[in-house]
């Protein structure tokens, strides 16, 4: 199955031409799926990515890991997590806070399938096939933690969630709980609320179009079938640590926009034969290389997480941690090889610098190299 999508926004790019589209091939277990994805940095202007959402469901990409028997791609299980790492990658590389939506989509149909019992697998994923977006949202202050109270079998939520990324655009997003027994994940029916989107909370310098929000939910009802697992299943490993490696996949994408400014703008000002722009595209070819191939590593280690679960972990903490210095050293040949005018508007380099620069910034960067280092003495000497 071919399927293509003729994508036009009214989007600035500082002369920022249209490369060649990309072609990425993903081989299924049945069936060859071919999508394209314009091969240049998008500008959603701060709001939300309505246009990018229809693109990802245009080309069915919001359906990659819905199993096959309910009508998607059956990837991210067991098998094609390698493909899936690459889509999120292309993703990250088209906008960094469409990536991230894209991302906390592919996360929250994961916990269905792994969580979700026959009902709630039949209703969510049909919803996905048809359309919905969904997200996870697990962020919050400690002086209004998200909290449920069962009233004779009705549920009463209390308390907020901060960096809900999508706001109000997301359908079904799952929701982090504390209740009696423990942490539970809760599937909430958006359109059925009318939420106040409080953006108090987020000001970033970048990422902005992922429009993260603020949202109080004291007062809102759910029922048994919105709960999703048991107590504590969304930290079950080890699906919570190997998780990382999407965020990085999406992040990796970022870098290579990156890359893909600099050499137009070298292109444009006829230094790409400069002895010190050679050196530095150098660098980056040898930075971008060195990210592909942990990331079809790293994909491969994800289809035997369930066999070697302390290994994929490993994996999985090694990569995103390689990751972030990769992002950071082709931020800084970047910005060298653009110099001032890739750090102002209009410029593509500055608003990708922006954006990546705030999505590296992920909780426990600390806590993961230790975590690695523990990996590394225990089982890979």
């Amino acid at each position: 199955m071919r399927v293509t999508f003729k994508f036009n926004l009214s989007i600035h790019f500082y002369e920022f031409k249209q490369y060649d589209i990309m072609n990425t091939i993903l081989d299924m277990k049945h069936t060859k799926v071919t999508y394209e994805m314009p091969n240049c940095y998008a500008d959603f202007d701060g709001k939300f990515p309505f246009e990018g959402i229809e693109l990802l469901k245009s080309l069915e990409l919001t359906t990659v890991n819905v199993p096959l028997r309910f009508g998607g791609k059956g990837l991210g299980g067991n098998t094609g997590n390698r493909q899936v790492l690459e889509v999120l990658k292309e993703v990250g590389s088209y906008d960094l806070s469409l990536g991230r939506i894209y991302e906390g989509h592919i996360n929250a149909l994961l916990l269905i399938e792994r969580f979700g019992d026959g009902n709630q697998k039949e209703r969510y994923f049909e919803e996905a096939v048809n359309g919905k977006i969904f997200g996870v949202w697990n962020s919050e202050m400690p002086t209004e933690p998200l909290t449920f109270n069962d009233l004779n079998g009705v549920f009463e939520l209390s308390g907020a969630k901060v960096f809900c990324s999508g706001a109000s655009n997301i359908d079904r997003p799952i929701v982090t709980a504390e209740g009696e027994k423990g942490t539970r994940m809760v599937i909430i029916d958006m359109d059925e609320l009318r939420l106040n989107e409080d953006y108090t909370y987020w000001r970033p310098m970048g990422m902005k179009s992922s429009v993260s929000c603020r949202f109080d939910f004291s007062g809102v009802n759910f029922d048994q079938k919105q709960i999703l697992g048991g107590p504590y299943d969304y930290v079950n490993e080890p699906d919570f640590t190997s998780g990382a490696a999407r965020f990085a996949a999406v992040q990796l994408g970022g870098a290579e926009a990156a890359i893909r400014a600099t050499i137009y703008h070298l292109e444009k000002t006829n230094r790409t034969k400069a002895p010190e722009q050679l050196a530095r595209l150098a660098k980056l070819a040898t930075l971008q290389e060195t990210g592909r191939l942990w990331l079809k590593h790293t994909g491969d280690e994800l289809n035997k997480r369930y066999d070697a679960p302390s290994h994929s972990m490993f994996r999985a903490n090694l990569f995103r941690t390689v990751v972030r210095e990769i992002c950071e050293n082709i931020l800084s040949i970047c910005e060298m090889s653009v110099g001032l005018q890739g750090m102002m508007q209009p410029h593509p380099l500055e608003r990708i610098h922006r954006d990546l620069s705030v999505y590296l910034k992920q909780p426990g960067p600390d806590r993961t190299l230790i975590a690695c280092a523990e990996s590394f003495l225990k089982y890979d000497r």
